[in-house]
């Protein structure tokens, strides 16, 4: 299923889909991750999950599952909320040419918490937010020390914070969902699009994501 306002193009590349937009003629090149990093069946699930917390009727237990799943090894999906999260940025670049890194730069809360009043607050939740971001980044650019920077602090002995760096990254996707929503881009099907119409390649590992214009 195409998101709205973008169409999904066919590439000779095993694995992989150009996402691109009629009205900017931008495009992106769209790639399953490698099995031996990130499972396109475990990337489907979280993605189905957000789909879910995203609707209020049903963000409860979307999150519940969210949180059931990082049992064990959080990293699959921590690392899936992050691809998602920039897949999202891939495709608001391809609406605005805002560059993907830009989007994720940018990606911040506001609310009651922030100000001087509550200072400690705002510098726990700067944290969450940067480390939420280099997960993200690290999907956009395949860059692996910025992987394993964000591996090493998903995985602290801290009791519960992975669980932090899930529920920060769904505020943090809820924000830029919005943003989406504001330029007519509805993107809940990306990982389900790629499992439907491409399969896993043998090719060495690359990236998940590439300007073709």
């Amino acid at each position: 299923m195409a998101p709205a306002g973008l169409a999904w193009q066919t590439l000779p590349e095993p694995g992989t889909l150009a996402l691109v937009d009629p009205e900017s003629r931008r495009a992106a090149a769209f790639t399953r991750p490698h099995p031996a990093d990130l499972s396109i069946s475990e990337l489907v699930a979280v993605e189905q999950h957000v789909a879910r917390w995203l609707d209020p009727a049903t963000r409860q237990d979307a999150e519940e599952a969210l949180t059931g799943s990082l049992a064990g090894d959080p990293m699959p999906t921590l690392r899936s909320l992050c691809w998602l999260m920039a897949s999202w940025a891939v495709g608001l670049h391809l609406r605005t040419g805002h560059s993907p890194t830009q989007v994720l730069a940018q990606l911040t809360l506001s609310g009651l918490w922030r100000g001087p009043q509550a200072p400690e607050t705002e510098r726990i939740w700067e944290l969450l937010t940067a480390q939420v971001r280099a997960g993200a980044l690290a999907a956009l650019t395949n860059d692996t020390a910025t992987a394993r920077a964000f591996e090493a602090a998903a995985r602290t002995r801290v009791t519960g914070y992975p669980e932090c760096l899930l529920h920060h990254g769904l505020l943090l996707m809820a924000s830029l969902w919005s943003t989406l929503a504001a330029y007519g881009l509805d993107l809940r099907d990306v990982a389900g699009t790629l499992a439907l119409y491409t399969q896993d390649s043998d090719e060495p590992r690359a990236g998940s994501f590439r300007p073709l214009t």
